[in-house]
């Protein structure tokens, strides 16, 4: 939404001092008829080195990719499972999001593992 590179920087460090426990984190998706509609500055690039700044800034937290992973980072978004714990699937505030089968087989497809919690009923 505007913020500098100093910014996220000093975001980064104040959530590490902060010691967050969870760090969802959403990349701009700019929509219509909203103030931000013309920003579309976020490249893979850049998304990937956020999400690696958070983890070097923030190794304890879980990361979390939300809002924005399928636009700014595109066919990328499968490396965003390396700094982050998880992803947001199917729907977000505003927007659609991934299909929880097509995240599925994103994430097997990289070879990672699913962690599921086991509810008994």
């Amino acid at each position: 939404m505007g913020e500098t590179d100093d910014d996220v920087l000093d975001l980064a460090f104040a959530l590490r001092e902060l010691r967050v426990d969870s760090l969802p984190l959403n990349f701009l998706i700019p929509i219509d008829g909203t103030p931000f509609e013309a920003r579309r500055e976020l490249t893979p690039g850049y998304c990937l080195r956020a999400l690696c700044l958070m983890r070097f800034t923030n190794p304890a937290s879980e990361i979390r990719v939300a809002g924005g992973r399928e636009l700014n980072l595109g066919w990328f978004q499968s490396l965003a499972l390396y700094p982050a714990n998880s992803i947001f699937v199917e729907g977000y505030l505003t927007t659609p999001g991934q299909a929880a089968s097509a995240a599925h087989q994103m994430i097997a497809d990289m070879g990672f593992e699913f962690e599921s919690l086991e509810v008994e009923a």
